[in-house]
């Protein structure tokens, strides 16, 4: 009974794999067995499918090859492949997709493929084409036909070659705008009798892309010698466009294959690479992805952040990258940060990380993100992933869009080119808001009431903290940093960390405070020549929301600038230091991952303690100040954590600058995408580069708990980008984590900056 079981089980499960086609129907089920029988060893003109049992658009073909083959039965063979059962003879002709239609004709060994449409009479109609070719060839003419001094090869334009005479050549070819493909042959000529039918094959293939002609030269023999012909077959090759008469000699195979092959290659690299165009409406969207295998879309930064320089430099990296993969035929858009929300949502960009760029394939209606930088190298390692079809990450669906859709486009307007301007905005002293803690006071109310929402924001954080002893702090830059911030985010805004505001000057600096202005005099230069640092920090927790805890908090933080012992240094997630040593001034920034939150972990620890790390180094062991000097601080501090007892679990970025005092050189050591910018003459010279694995994803040092999950990342300290330039007495230096650099534009950095009075 288990034997009769088993066997029933296997007899079904072979009936059922068995093929679309069975010996009732007309179609011709070939395999390995009888493939070279059947087929290479006939004469008759063969179409034979190669397909797989689970393809859907093989399935949906069955009825439609069954009428085919019941229609030209006796006239034209129909046969049907499993190449998913029969793998080497699908691998034996180059089969990569499903289902795959080649055409087998007078030369058996080089096949063709079926282009066609996908219905019987399509088919059919290409079959009965096929045919006429193949008993023209036996009847020894020409697929262009016609009398040679007919004049004209229009009549036989699409169906196969075009017949070409000395008086339409110049109409014909030289004044079209096609690529062409020209033989020169005899009528007595046994290589262009072999050449032919070759030659007729590929003019049909070729369709639509490059027009194929033949010229009797025996009979035009005024072309014949304008081109220098002394042999036959001599094939020339005349570009698309306006042509200046010259031609180039073909120097490929003599096979429909070879031909076909040699003039797609002609055909794409005279196609003119596809422009880079910005998404201003939902047409420019739909017609460079709807009908595309891909579209490349970049999201550059806001204007602001990025001036018509930057912008320019991304779009001509991104027209080149076009260049580059113009065969491909692949759309390429750009589109500012933020001005099209759903397009940012559907593929999973927004809010910060500009620039970053996506991969949408329409079709199948999901998305792959570029991972690395936004950058010659990563763009370039992102697109060659996309070519060869072989991503390191599956795609991903389309957030909130329907089936065969793309997000919906808002009507913009496009970019004029010019820079950005910055909306005027009216000076925000503080001195000028009533920051008394009496609320009773009904003076202070009138105040209040009297000033716009937006100042209304900063009244409850340390506001007599602010108004007494923290004028340092960059007022102004403070109150646009938490707007901003607040504005991207409709909870909890995220931590601002402007840490710190570094000026350079002489060695000796006397500081005074007028009513809301810094001001700060130096010694005469003749005096001293080395260099230091004057140091401002300032930031926000997005945690801390008891005003007395702030005001607390605040004050410690205040008197790490005054050089006290056991300062604290943690403004929510991020922390910093900042120390002096006989080589130079040092300062340093990590920002706590917060997703360790999520898991009990207080991200605050591992970058305090990364930061406190580093700063006992330097104040205890450090003995050379060089370029490589910063790395190996910051791999001997990361060291230290995981030696350390407590076992900290987190990660964070980090950047650490030193100004080498006597040689006036800033060494910098930065992982991730906290950074610094040195500002001189209100102008960046000099900015940190973001280290990205993909979007929202920086680099970061990481100890992780001993549960392996692939999606952890942990970088090595050695990765740090590390660099050393030259600085100039009153230069600003600027150091931060990603909560500034990703909500305040350069401009408003720039235009705070300046505010900053200096004698």
């Amino acid at each position: 009974m288990h034997r009769s079981l088993v066997f029933f089980i296997i007899g079904f499960l072979i009936s059922t794999t068995n093929g679309f086609y069975s010996s009732n129907d007309d179609v011709i089920e070939l395999d390995p067995s009888n493939f070279d029988r059947l087929v290479m060893q006939s004469s008759d003109l063969w179409f034979v499918e190669f397909y797989a049992p689970w393809c859907g658009h093989c399935q949906n073909l069955v009825p439609e090859w069954k009428r085919v083959a019941t229609a030209l039965k006796g006239i034209v063979k129909i046969g049907a492949v499993d190449a998913d059962t029969h793998k080497s003879l699908g691998q034996q002709y180059g089969i990569s997709g499903f289902p795959t239609i080649k055409i087998f004709g007078s030369n058996k060994r080089s096949p063709t493929n079926y282009q066609g449409g996908r219905t019987a009479d399509a088919i059919v109609e290409q079959a009965l084409s096929q045919l006429r070719t193949i008993v023209n060839e036996r009847l020894g003419k020409r697929t262009g036909g016609g009398s040679s001094g007919s004049g004209s090869g229009s009549g036989n334009e699409g169906k196969g070659t075009i017949e070409l005479t000395d008086s339409n050549f110049d109409s014909t070819v030289i004044d079209s705008e096609d690529m062409w493909l020209v033989e020169f042959m005899a009528p007595w000529c046994g290589h262009c009798k072999n050449l032919a039918p070759e030659w007729a094959r590929a003019a049909i293939e070729l369709k639509g892309k490059v027009k194929l002609g033949v010229v009797d030269a025996t009979v035009h023999t005024q072309l014949a010698q304008r081109y220098g012909i002394q042999g036959f077959p001599t094939i020339k090759f005349f570009p698309s466009g306006r042509k200046d008469g010259q031609a180039e000699e073909y120097d490929g195979g003599r096979t429909s294959s070879d031909i076909v092959a040699w003039a797609l290659d002609k055909f794409q690299a005279n196609v003119p690479a596809p422009d880079v165009l910005e998404i201003t409406n939902q047409a420019v969207l739909d017609d460079n992805c709807a009908e595309k295998q891909l579209c490349i879309i970049s999201f550059l930064p806001n204007i602001l952040d990025c001036q018509s320089t930057c912008r320019n430099e991304h779009l001509t990296m991104l027209k080149n990258f076009a260049e580059n993969y113009k065969r491909n035929r692949w759309g390429w858009l750009w589109v500012e940060a933020f001005r099209q929300q759903k397009l940012e949502d559907a593929v999973g960009i927004g809010g910060f990380g500009y620039p970053a760029q996506v991969a949408i394939n329409t079709r199948k209606g999901k998305y792959a993100v570029l991972k690395g930088a936004f950058s010659q190298t990563g763009i370039s390692s992102f697109l060659k992933e996309l070519s060869a079809g072989r991503l390191t990450s599956p795609l991903v669906p389309l957030n909130g869009v329907a089936e065969g859709k793309l997000p919906t486009i808002i009507d913009s307007e496009p970019w004029d080119g010019q820079d950005g301007k910055l909306d005027f905005v009216e000076d925000i002293d503080l001195s000028d808001v009533n920051l008394d803690d009496d609320d009773d006071d009904d003076d202070n109310k009138t105040n209040r009431t009297n000033h716009s929402s937006s100042i209304q924001v900063i009244n409850y954080r340390c506001p007599k903290f602010f108004q007494n002893n923290f004028i340092l702090i960059m007022q102004s830059l403070s109150v646009y940093a938490r707007l901003f911030a607040r504005a991207i985010s409709s909870t909890e805004a995220e931590h601002i960390l402007f840490n710190g505001l570094l000026r350079l000057s002489s060695s000796t600096v006397h500081t005074t405070q007028t009513s809301n202005n810094l001001a700060i005099t130096y010694p005469s230069t003749a005096i001293k020549h080395a260099v230091h640092l004057v140091t401002v920090s300032s930031g926000y927790s997005s945690h801390d929301n008891n005003e007395y805890e702030c005001i607390i908090q605040t004050k410690r933080r205040n008197s790490l600038i005054e050089q006290k012992s056991h300062p604290s240094n943690v403004y929510g997630d991020d922390a910093f230091f900042i120390t002096k040593h006989r080589l130079g001034d040092f300062l340093g920034v990590a920002d706590g991952v917060g997703g360790w939150r999520e898991h009990g972990i207080d991200p605050s620890l591992f970058s305090r303690s990364l930061m406190d790390a580093c700063k006992s180094l330097i104040d205890n062991k450090l003995i050379d100040l060089n370029p490589s000097t910063l790395k190996e601080l910051l791999s001997k501090g990361y060291k230290q954590l995981l030696e350390d007892k407590q076992c900290i679990i987190g990660s964070s970025t980090a950047c650490i600058v030193a100004l080498h005092n006597e040689e006036r050189i800033l060494h910098t050591a930065n992982l991730g995408d906290s950074g610094f910018v040195v500002i001189r003459k209100n102008t960046i010279v000099h900015r940190s580069q973001e280290q990205q694995h993909y979007f929202n994803s920086p680099f970061q040092l990481a100890i992780h708990p001993t549960v392996k999950d692939p999606r952890l990342i942990a970088d090595s300290p050695d990765l740090a980008s590390v660099t050393s330039f030259h600085v100039e007495e009153n230069d600003f230096i600027v150091i931060a984590t990603d909560g500034l650099w990703d909500n305040l534009p350069d401009a408003t950095i720039l235009a705070e900056i300046k505010q900053i009075k200096v004698s």
